[in-house]
């Protein structure tokens, strides 16, 4: 499959209302440069991926390129989405604004990222493309260490539940662009609202692959985890 042929959707339209901070957590600095850069730049030296759409919120377009897109000369061509008032609505425009540019007679890769996941490792990317490619839908994932509680309204706990087989879902999830397609117009007709991507395909009735995440591919969300951002910055040097 031809690299340019494959997609990543990054979603950054959300508020970041957990890091109480005036300035939207996706455009906040680290270590001199804003997270959702860091995350673009992920994605812009990845062989395997043609072009970038990136999901910001409506009245975000100006600020974003003078701040995050201007500055670093990114070589992918980058197409501007204007999100909505949750993760679904954002990422179905994200979907309209790829089936604008494909031939759809070729099979399409696509990969849904979190703007606020710059850790991404290369080798990730490449695994989930080639799962999609093999099965249709891939994610990462992180098994659970934890002993995970059932708890009851009141917070006492209702059972321990067995974790051999839970994980913690990561971005990017990736898919054939017919598949995710087919799963969001499967969810409108149904009125479902999935968590994550995957959790689509899966009302679908679809099958959705699981492989090795990684540890450093943290979703910054809160003030503790942009410490733990500045640290994996320093450790990765």
């Amino acid at each position: 499959m031809n690299p340019s042929e494959n997609y990543v959707i990054i979603v950054a339209a959300g508020k970041g209302l957990r890091m109480e901070s005036k300035t939207k957590k996706q455009y906040l600095d680290l270590n001199g440069i804003p997270i959702l850069a860091r995350t673009i730049m992920a994605f812009d030296i990845c062989d395997k991926i043609g072009e970038i759409v990136l999901v910001i919120p409506e009245e975000d377009d100006g600020y974003c390129k003078e701040h995050v897109i201007d500055p670093f000369e990114f070589k992918k061509t980058i197409h501007l989405v204007k999100g909505g008032s949750q993760r679904q609505i954002s990422v179905m425009n994200g979907l309209k604004q790829i089936n604008k540019i494909v031939n759809s007679k070729k099979e399409i890769i696509v990969m849904i990222h979190d703007g606020v996941r710059p850790f991404i490792d290369q080798s990730i990317v490449q695994a989930c493309i080639q799962k999609a490619i093999e099965h249709g839908a891939c994610i990462p994932g992180e098994p659970i260490s934890d002993t995970v509680k059932h708890v009851n309204p009141d917070l006492t706990i209702k059972k321990t539940v067995n974790r051999e087989f839970l994980y913690r879902a990561q971005t990017p999830q990736t898919f054939k662009l017919d598949l995710i397609m087919k799963a969001y117009e499967h969810a409108g007709q149904t009125s479902f609202w999935g968590t994550d991507e995957a959790s689509l395909v899966e009302h679908l009735g679809g099958k959705v692959h699981v492989i090795q995440g990684s540890k450093r591919n943290i979703k910054i969300t809160n003030p503790d985890d942009l410490v733990l951002g500045k640290y994996l910055l320093e450790k990765l040097k």
